[in-house]
């Protein structure tokens, strides 16, 4: 079994990505503001206990993710019963972390608006992936980085096929 939260990026050499509405996940709606879908970022609250007052989420690239599948099976074949393993980066990245860095490597300027609160957000998620390196070998390697311009480098090829 593995646990997961937020998938982003792309694998732009197997061509695919996210790109689905109706859409409520932070990554592609930061993208849709970026092409003009949509005037601007709402982010819910700035007052909850994180470096700077966002929700902090585990944010994984698809391409770790989708190792972390294929070490899964790996053991898998190895292995009666049922282990659950967390897939995740062991760290979180705040809303304005996620908006700051797409801004910054994909050198694009979005708006944002600061809301209240969403009810029963919790301030700060985040996967434990020690399991999973120590019996699946496997461990995270792609950069928050490396997810914002990898996710944009895919909607751009997209909207130019349109």
């Amino acid at each position: 079994a593995l646990r997961y939260f937020n998938a982003a990026g792309s694998d732009t050499e197997a061509g695919i990505g996210e790109d689905h509405n109706p859409e409520s996940h932070l990554i592609p709606l930061v993208m849709k503001t970026a092409l003009g879908q949509r005037d601007h970022i709402g982010i819910f609250g700035e007052d909850y206990p994180t470096p700077d007052g966002t929700c902090v989420r585990d944010y994984i690239h698809v391409v770790d993710l989708a190792k972390g599948h294929v070490a899964a099976v790996r053991k898998a074949r190895q292995i009666t019963g049922v282990p659950a393993y967390n897939l995740g980066t062991g760290h979180g990245y705040s809303v304005l972390d996620i908006l700051n860095t797409f801004q910054r490597v994909n050198n694009i300027d979005l708006g944002y608006t600061i809301g209240p609160r969403r009810p029963g957000d919790a301030a700060t998620t985040y996967a434990d992936p020690s399991l999973a390196e120590k019996e699946l070998g496997w461990k995270a390697e792609k950069t928050l980085d490396e997810m914002c311009r990898d996710a944009w480098n895919f909607r751009k090829l997209r909207e130019a096929e349109k």
